[in-house]
């Protein structure tokens, strides 16, 4: 075999080290999810902990398991845009969830205005 040959078949070679390191990165972000789950939060601060931590394991599952670490500036603007929408379309019940909260009605006044329904 030809230098050039062997230079190529080298490139396309698995990096071991580094699934390793994503490996262990992953198992320490698990046990984070499951450390923080069982953690009192708030309901929004507990989904929203663990959608970050969730994206932070996406994304290196993406970067280095499905080789978007080195892919064209085409990709990664299409990878940016899906990402925003993603986050857009995540954040909005959330927001829901906060702005609406306060205004829950107590139902106690609105079971004594009406003492006959629910009989």
């Amino acid at each position: 075999m030809s230098k050039a040959s062997n230079a190529e078949h080298d490139a396309h070679r698995p990096n071991v080290k580094a699934f390793m390191i994503v490996f262990g990165a992953l198992l320490c972000l698990t046990l984070l999810t499951t450390a923080v789950s069982r953690m009192h939060l708030e309901h929004a601060a507990a989904i929203s902990v663990g959608l970050l931590i969730a994206v932070v394991k996406a994304s290196l599952v993406a970067a280095v398991f499905m080789h978007l670490w080195g892919e064209d500036r085409l990709i990664h603007r299409i990878l940016y845009a899906v990402a925003f929408f993603a986050v857009f379309l995540v954040s909005l019940p959330l927001m829901d969830a906060h702005l609406l909260t306060p205004l829950k009605t107590d139902r106690a006044p609105v079971a004594s205005q009406h003492p006959d329904e629910g009989k």
